[in-house]
């Protein structure tokens, strides 16, 4: 009993972790009180969905359970947190690859110090025990990187638009991998080999590299249109200050011919009194 006591404080821990990480990426849709009660509600139904199965039961479906608690899940995002759909799902699946990763990485660690047993989870068992409490550093620490990778990819500008869909389906091959890895251990009661778990962490990594790369490759092709426009507007100045110049030499040449045309009709006069002066001398 004492483990089913352990546990429900567990996912106590889950569930506040769980808000405070919604909180913090999606934003609350109604006040601190409701959130706070939408938490309490999400923890007991996990506990209520989930624990009783896999402590008491002689035979579970992990994968019954495991699709139960993304459906709970994808529930309570909907109705209690704002941002778009894929913001939502890009958030789901981030947290859901670093807490897959940390569970696993319990489960070795713990597997290594004790005895699994004849199942994973038994009530009683020093391996399920173990497993727990160092899985709540690890779990805070999923959450933590979670809470980062979404920091940076929300400081790029290559999430936005219709990129955030991509964004959000690029960490559902890890979690369908961890989804198949939890069915392993559950049902044949194996700890993961080293290898793959390793696996699981450069696989993980890989994606957020994906991410960098694609970012990246964003702000290279932002640069390059931006100097292509300072490019065309340098050209179109240059052509607009050789017009300006033409312009100026035309308007400079016909000033000239004017002031020519202004002295030759004030020279006039004075040509026609010389010539009548000497038609006079002449008579």
């Amino acid at each position: 009993m004492y483990v089913m006591i352990l546990n429900i404080l567990v996912y106590a821990h889950d569930s506040l972790m769980v808000m405070l990480y919604y909180c913090k990426t999606l934003g609350r849709r109604y006040s601190m009180k409701v959130t706070v009660l939408a938490a309490v509600i999400w923890w007991v139904v996990q506990s209520a969905s989930k624990l009783p199965f896999m402590y008491l039961a002689e035979d579970y479906n992990m994968n019954v359970i495991m699709v139960v608690q993304c459906a709970v899940m994808i529930a309570y995002l909907l109705i209690f947190y704002g941002s778009s759909l894929a913001k939502k799902l890009l958030a789901f699946m981030l947290m859901s690859s670093a807490l897959g990763v940390g569970e696993f990485t319990s489960i070795l660690i713990a597997g290594h110090i004790f005895d699994m047993g004849s199942r994973p989870l038994e009530l009683g068992s020093d391996f399920t025990i173990a497993g727990l409490l160092i899985m709540r550093p690890m779990a805070t620490l999923a959450y933590y990187t979670a809470f980062q990778i979404w920091n940076v990819l929300q400081r790029s500008v290559w999430i936005h638009g219709g990129r955030q869909w991509l964004c959000a389906l690029l960490p559902f091959s890890q979690v369908f991998l961890l989804w198949y890895l939890t069915e392993i251990y559950t049902e044949a009661g194996e700890l993961l080999p080293i290898p793959v778990l390793t696996g699981v962490f450069l696989a993980f990594a890989a994606d957020i590299y994906m991410f960098v790369i694609f970012d990246r490759a964003q702000e290279k092709e932002s640069m390059e249109n931006e100097l292509c426009l300072k490019k065309h507007l340098r050209e179109m100045e240059r052509v607009r200050y050789e017009r300006l110049c033409a312009s100026q030499e035309e308007t400079a040449k016909l000033r000239h011919d004017f002031q020519n045309y202004l002295l030759t009709l004030r020279a006039m006069p004075e040509a026609d009194s010389a010539v009548n002066e000497e038609r006079e001398m002449c008579l």
